[in-house]
């Protein structure tokens, strides 16, 4: 039962886009720094951190895009890119909209809440990617699959 459990919710591909999410989230941050360190301290720019965070975002997703679709997904289709932004556009806007919603209800942890919102908004980019951008369905969202697999079990037993 917890090897089947483990099966279905564990598969490689979910495993894969949890350690390609942790891998993003390291060189966004890389990056950005990077930028920041560019444009305050060696171009001076005033509102430094504007410029770098855009600019970080723009090669952030175009990273998490390319990891995703070839780690993940295993897919090296760059016509995929717009349904990719939009997916991530969306989250986005869950994402922000969460936090939100955490902050009128009374949390005003700013760290706090991202964190919350990381988990939900994280499997929901997982299951949006498969669905709509890659058209690989999450396993666990199969639901019929625990109907085949018993019907396969039962015809073992049967013989």
């Amino acid at each position: 039962m917890i090897k089947s459990f483990l099966k279905r919710y564990f598969e490689p591909q979910f495993v894969r886009f949890v350690l390609v999410a942790m891998l993003n989230t390291a060189f966004g941050l890389f990056i950005n720094y990077l930028f920041l360190f560019i444009f305050e301290h060696l171009l001076k720019f005033n509102h430094a951190y504007v410029v770098s965070n855009f600019l970080a975002t723009i090669v952030s997703i175009l990273f998490n895009f390319k990891t995703y679709g070839v780690l993940v997904f295993k897919n090296k289709d760059n016509k995929l890119l717009i349904r990719f932004l939009a997916v991530t556009t969306f989250t986005y806007l869950i994402n922000i909209g969460g936090i939100a919603l955490l902050e009128k209800l009374g949390s005003h942890n700013n760290y706090l809440n991202l964190t919350v919102m990381a988990v939900p908004v994280g499997l929901l980019n997982y299951v949006l990617n498969g669905i709509f951008v890659y058209k690989k369905k999450p396993r666990f969202l199969n639901i019929n699959r625990k109907r085949e697999s018993d019907s396969s079990e039962k015809e073992k037993l049967q013989e």
